[in-house]
């Protein structure tokens, strides 16, 4: 929780699995003596931080309220502090995992030297939280679980100050299979980032456009069906406010039980993860652009740099398709991108990249095809391009 990559990650993962990266031999905090309190208390109190304080514990019904909770951490010296936690419905099992009906948390501070964030409110429902002996010991199966989750009114700070904000998180597990999720959805709203506070060379590209802020939203679905071995993600979307939408689709095969168990199993290695990948198929991918100014602001200023007017540039530009696409070796496909991108160049509206192949296309397949024969990945795939429609 405490890490500096958590740190930049809290905004776009659960917060529940930000609270399970730590747990330390040695308990920093005084145990309240109520059960479910202290096993919550003693996951949070970490290798890399430590339950600092906290102000009280109450127990009324099935609610559990921790006050004032501040865990610390020297490796890094940053603090969070939570003004109230409030754990429902909870029981310590017989493995000492939490079981809760719910989780909320009220006025998240995280501070650090190099900025940190707030958080105005997190909740999630439906949760079962690994042992801190579990986390202490690396067990690969004891991920949270949980049903819903959302965060609210996030601000992301550096050192100087306000970077971005964020409106929603949410996020939910709609089917289960086993231990194993199949089934869900994820929104981010109103993330708001000030392209002006920030340093990297690709935000002062963006001020370059005219961009003085950069307004999101990212949202996301999907579903496997185990004994099927499909995925389908139907849309997953970034839609960038007077900038561009992307969304991508897709549909992919021979993903079994056996396979997701082993790729758990290989997240830290990505040669055995790469090879695991080799007999998962593509059925279909469809990827979207649709344009809300940022065509048309590029266009402009490679044509300023060029010293001549928009309408003149994009000639150039349509006019070197034919010699670009020869290395396709496909003259359809290269008439159908070439009617597609001077279109789309023309009249910024909308690019989709569809790949529809006859039978559904082993990945080993296509990568073969990329190395040996990279013109053939098209053709492999059933590729198409339109624009404006």
């Amino acid at each position: 929780m405490i890490s500096k990559k958590s740190r930049i990650g809290l905004g776009l993962s659960t917060a529940v699995g930000l609270f399970l990266a730590q747990a330390a031999p040695a308990l920093a905090f005084d145990p309240s003596g109520v059960p479910v309190a202290d096993a919550f208390l003693k996951l949070l109190d970490s290798d890399s931080s430590d339950v600092e304080s906290y102000g009280s514990v109450n127990e009324t019904g099935g609610d559990v309220t921790i006050a004032d909770l501040v865990l610390k951490s020297e490796e890094d010296d940053s603090t969070v502090t939570i003004g109230t936690t409030t754990l429902s419905g909870g029981s310590v099992l017989d493995n000492g995992r939490l079981k809760l009906s719910g989780l909320q948390l009220q006025d998240l501070e995280l501070a650090a030297d190099d900025g940190g964030l707030t958080m105005a409110n997190m909740t999630a429902t439906d949760l079962v939280l690994p042992a801190a002996e579990e986390v202490q010991n690396g067990a690969p199966t004891v991920d949270p679980s949980y049903k819903t989750f959302e965060a609210s009114t996030i601000q992301i700070n550096d050192e100087d100050g306000k970077i971005a904000t964020i409106d929603t998180i949410t996020s939910s597990i709609d089917e289960m299979d086993g231990d194993q999720p199949t089934s869900g959805k994820f929104a981010i709203s109103n993330i708001v980032v000030d392209v002006k506070e920030i340093q990297a060379e690709e935000a002062k590209s963006l001020q370059d456009l005219g961009y003085e802020t950069l307004n999101m939203n990212v949202s996301g679905s999907g579903k496997w069906d185990p004994d099927a071995a499909t995925i389908n993600i139907p849309d997953l979307k970034i839609d960038g406010q007077d900038a561009a939408a992307l969304s991508l689709s897709l549909s992919l095969g021979g993903v079994t039980r056996e396979v997701v168990e082993e790729l758990n199993k290989a997240s830290d290695n990505p040669e055995e993860s790469m090879a695991l990948l080799q007999n998962i198929t593509v059925s279909n991918v469809r990827i979207r652009l649709d344009d809300a100014s940022l065509t048309g602001r590029v266009l402009d200023q490679e044509a300023q740099k060029a010293g001549v007017d928009t309408q003149q540039y994009v000639a150039g530009l349509t006019g070197s398709l034919p010699l670009m696409l020869g290395m396709l070796q496909n003259k359809e496909l290269e008439g159908q991108v070439a009617e597609a991108v001077t279109q789309y160049l023309t009249n910024p509206g909308s690019l989709e990249i569809t790949a529809s192949p006859e039978n559904p296309v082993p990945f080993a397949q296509i990568m073969g095809a990329a190395m040996m024969a990279p013109q053939m990945v098209p053709q492999l795939l059933g590729v198409s391009i339109t624009a404006n429609q």
